[in-house]
């Protein structure tokens, strides 16, 4: 694959904000997967720069996906391993447990989300590849974009901005992902007009 490839999938997909420069968070949104560690490294490390405060409305979604099903749901299983390895209180937490996508972790948010209105600022954090995916569900859904910030995990597999492509594995995963955004905006899942 060449640089100019690599350099256009990399901006499109990639799309976190850098950390030190994000404000504190009042609404927080965690879109889980199977890499509980590092979400909740993720986490933690937001929590220790006051992004995170005990005074954000900070949801945990996710039900499971292929590579945990079976499990507790994920959202379940971030907050259990935050509560016993990092001694955060459980009361921090709203849990959504049904969602099995990322369309349906911001639709089921929503819910308990309230008006818009009463935040400033909006952080989503999810799989790094993923977050322009988020970014359009979250579009379709009316989030109020101008809010919003995004932080990435990478995982076990190493899918990050400056790293996806050193191996067959990262690299599948994330044509997957780009085979995805079109899938659901065939299905009116996404809205790229706003």
């Amino acid at each position: 694959m060449n640089n100019e490839n690599i350099k256009a999938i990399t901006e499109f997909l990639f799309i976190e904000d850098d950390i030190d420069s994000l404000k504190h968070s009042d609404l927080v949104i965690f879109l889980c997967n199977n890499n509980i560690n590092g979400m909740a490294s993720t986490f933690d490390n937001l929590y220790k720069k006051s992004i995170i405060t005990s005074d954000s409305k900070i949801i945990f979604s996710g039900n499971f996906g292929a590579l945990d099903a079976g499990l507790d749901a994920e959202a379940k299983r971030l907050s259990s391993f935050l509560i016993d390895n990092y001694n955060y209180d459980g009361d921090m937490f709203i849990l959504e447990d049904k969602a099995t996508n990322i369309y349906e972790n911001l639709l089921f948010s929503k819910d308990l989300i309230g008006s818009f209105d009463d935040y400033s600022n909006i952080l989503f954090v999810g799989a790094a590849f993923a977050l322009r995916r988020i970014k359009l569900c979250a579009t379709k859904l009316g989030y109020p974009l101008e809010k919003i910030s995004y932080v990435g995990t990478v995982g076990e597999r190493n899918i990050g901005k400056d790293s996806w492509w050193k191996s067959d594995d990262a690299k599948i995963r994330v044509y997957q992902e780009l085979e995805r955004i079109g899938k659901y905006l065939v299905k009116g899942d996404l809205d790229i007009d706003r």
